[in-house]
């Protein structure tokens, strides 16, 4: 089977791509920039097509270069404040008009090709669920965040167009994702707590936490072989899935965790008007995903949590690091 990924050479493209190489999936990236160079010895041999979804011409252009059996949507602006108060549009055109465009593209081709479309836990906004997890069927979207508005504007756009357009489509709300393969796109402008604590070490300095921060934070080799068994699944009874970490974690266990990272220096939380040195996207702690409907409809649980993730990290650290 070949698979197109949309945003393919982002943090979750290329763990999505990961877990679809292992698979033995033919994979195609389409993305506006290339894979960074230190990823190379992974992904240098992955065929990989530039272009922006904002432009139909482009998405066309992707498709008449290869066949596809199957398009994951990856393709994303995710703002902060500023990027937010500066430029808008640019995040509605990305997150929404261009999940339409890939769509119209998609229905000129036969057969068309299934779509999985990745959305996100920000689709909930902060509220807490009355059951303690967000479940698809009983918890109402109420997104804050402009990124959480295009994205559950997408999610509707997109139900909509494969009702018109006859697309086997299923949607994924992913959960916080840290983890192997993170970098500075410049369309994520805030990278997770956990890269931040390790970016701050390698520079020297000690980290000073706003708070642990938890939730449930969820390991992107995790999150790529997730979407890979939604791709793989034989049958889904539902068109929307939540895939979280599946457990409770916080930043903080994550500093206590790299203890045997080199050159990690100390760690702690913010004392009363003391001034932290990372940012937070989440003003608290935010309740976890109930992720049992995809447990049922695929099989697939989160592998990786505590010291395991912790020594893979390392592992992957060293690799691309040299």
């Amino acid at each position: 089977m070949s698979v197109v990924i949309t945003g393919g050479t982002g943090f979750v493209g290329l763990a999505v791509t990961e877990a679809l190489k292992q698979a033995n999936y033919e994979v195609v990236l389409f993305g506006c920039g290339a894979v960074p160079a230190r990823f190379s010895a992974e992904f240098g041999n992955v065929p990989f097509v530039a272009g922006d979804v904002t432009n139909s011409g482009d998405i066309d252009r992707l498709f008449a270069s290869t066949e596809t059996q199957a398009v994951i949507h990856l393709a994303a602006v995710t703002p902060d404040r500023e990027a937010e108060i500066n430029d808008p549009a640019a995040v509605i055109a990305v997150n929404v008009a261009g999940t339409a465009n890939l769509m119209r593209s998609i229905a000129r081709l036969s057969p068309r090709p299934r779509l999985i479309l990745a959305s996100s836990v920000a689709v909930y906004g902060e509220a807490a669920p009355q059951t303690g997890t967000y479940r698809e069927d009983e918890f109402i979207p109420s997104p804050i965040s402009l990124y959480g508005i295009t994205k559950l504007a997408a999610e509707a756009t997109a139900i909509r167009l494969a009702k018109l357009y006859e697309i086997d489509l299923t949607i994924v709300r992913l959960g916080p994702v840290y983890g192997p393969w993170e970098y500075k796109t410049g369309l994520r402008p805030v990278l997770s707590p956990h890269a931040q604590v390790v970016e701050l070490w390698q520079q020297g300095e000690n980290v000073v936490l706003p708070r642990a921060l938890k939730g449930d934070w969820l390991y992107s080799r995790d999150a790529g072989a997730g979407i890979a068994a939604i791709l793989g699944a034989k049958a889904l009874n539902h068109t929307v899935y939540n895939l979280g970490g599946g457990k409770i974690s916080s930043v903080a266990d994550w500093c206590e965790d790299l203890q045997s990272l080199p050159g990690r220096r100390d760690w702690k939380i913010a004392d009363i008007g003391e001034r932290p040195n990372l940012t937070f996207g989440l003003a608290a702690d935010r309740a976890p995903l109930d992720i049992e409907r995809l447990a049922a409809d695929t099989g697939f649980r989160p592998a990786l949590s505590g010291r395991p993730v912790t020594e893979d990290y390392l592992r992957w650290l060293s690799s691309v690091n040299g």
